[in-house]
């Protein structure tokens, strides 16, 4: 037969925890109790059921969201609250802060006997025990009232269970240090899986710069060659014509060369006129031999 503890807890924890995990709305209408059975009516979200529960063993039954709010109207007693469910120390815990009688934050959890039940060891953020007192049932909460209020003691170290219990939804610490292990195997920490790390982007490849070709040097450029040691150009010499403009002084050493070719030409031919007079005694006249006439052509001589 299951069996069921109930436990305060702090608001403050409730509102911590209900930050991180959130809740759902659960409206639920109780019929006072008739023959040994109670009744009553929940609305969690869209699903309404109307539940009977008979020795502690609840039978429910899907009805219209009509149907239940109906039903809901002529129910004596209404409590609302705020449900989160979450796992701690191997068990499913529900957390419920009421709004409606009353404030009111209680957590149970279900067990599957008695024994089992008895066994439980509670955490440290659990406040104290209330299991066997009726005016925390749900039946009498939502037709009665909560009960007066009653201040939670808060400790450092529920608060640091309670933070090593919501911490590893995120695989890490809130300030970032690794979840640790709660105390008496609350948390439900995992280990950290080590997480690899990412491999360095790959180097650039080396750019080769591009190797200019040298520009050749300018050369200087060739200084003129002096007059003197220029190569003369080859002249061609002709004779010269009277009224012709005075020779260059290159010309006039050649000039002087036909000079000479000129005088030995004339000593030739004087000397042969000399040989060819007729030798005293020697008649004149038509038979004397003839002054054999010669002319001068310069030689040209060709200049390389």
């Amino acid at each position: 037969m299951s069996s069921i503890r109930r436990f305060l807890v702090a608001p403050a924890l409730v509102r911590l925890i209900r930050k991180e995990r959130g809740g759902t709305r659960i409206t639920e209408g109780h019929f006072a109790p008739q023959g040994g059975r109670n009744s009553y009516v929940r609305v969690d979200g869209q699903v309404c059921q109307l539940v009977l529960v008979n020795g502690g063993v609840e039978e429910r039954t899907d009805v219209p969201r009509a149907h239940g709010d109906a039903l809901l109207d002529v129910c004596p007693g209404k409590a609302a609250y705020d449900r989160t469910v979450l796992q701690a120390a191997g068990r499913e815990v529900r957390i419920d802060r009421y709004v409606t009688p009353g404030s009111l934050d209680l957590l149970s959890v279900a067990f599957d006997s008695a024994d089992e039940a008895g066994a439980f060891q509670p955490p440290a953020w659990f406040g104290r025990d209330v299991t066997g007192e009726g005016a925390y049932e749900r039946a009498t909460l939502a037709i009665q009232g909560v009960p007066a209020g009653e201040e939670v003691a808060l400790s450092n170290a529920a608060l640091d269970a309670v933070l090593d219990l919501i911490e590893p939804r995120f695989g890490f610490g809130r300030y970032g240090s690794a979840a640790r292990g709660s105390e008496g195997g609350e948390g439900l920490a995992q280990p950290r899986r080590a997480v690899p790390p990412a491999p360095p982007p790959p180097a650039p490849e080396p750019v080769q710069a591009a190797q200019a070709e040298p520009e050749p040097a300018p050369q200087p450029a060739p200084e003129p060659a002096p007059a003197e040691a220029a190569a003369p150009e080859p002249v061609h010499h002709e004779a010269a014509q009277p009224g012709t403009p005075s020779a260059t002084p290159a010309e006039a050493v050649h000039g002087d060369a036909r000079i000479d070719d000129v005088i030995e030409s004339l000593s030739q031919a004087l000397g042969a006129a000399i040989q060819q007079q007729p030798e005293p005694g020697q008649p004149k006249g038509d038979d004397a031999p003839a002054f054999e006439r010669w002319t001068v052509r310069p030689r040209r001589t060709q200049q390389t």
